[in-house]
């Protein structure tokens, strides 16, 4: 799987359909594919995906009813919801983040003669 990285965004604001464009990896607007990606889940937002016919790497998305994509989350982190799989995907790429800032510092940590609890 592709590392996805959004370079930029724009969000149409409308009530109706709140929809949130992204462009991904530094790609340029150009002529894409779609491809809907979350047929198979009860997500009340719709995902696409532009994919370059080409090269075949994702160089945009577009999430529909974006707010509700929000609310959602919103939620979940205000909860502290850690069985939410969003909430849990965040803290852990967070804490990976934070891993490999203080790389260094954690390969000379000194050895804890007390266990930690799990």
């Amino acid at each position: 799987m592709e590392e996805i990285k959004i370079t930029q965004f724009h969000v149409f604001p409308d009530p109706d359909i709140s929809e949130l464009d992204l462009q991904l990896n530094g790609a340029t607007l150009q002529a894409a594919s779609v491809v809907h990606v979350n047929d198979e889940t009860s997500e009340p937002y719709r995902v696409d995906f532009r994919i370059n016919p080409e090269t075949k790497e994702i160089v945009g998305a577009t999430i529909l009813y974006s707010a509700n994509l929000f609310q959602d989350l919103a939620r979940a982190f205000a909860s502290m919801d850690l069985n939410h799989p969003d909430v849990r995907f965040f803290l852990e790429k967070k804490l990976e983040q934070y891993a490999q800032r203080h790389r260094d510092d954690l390969v000379s940590a000194p050895e804890s003669l007390e266990p930690q609890a799990a």
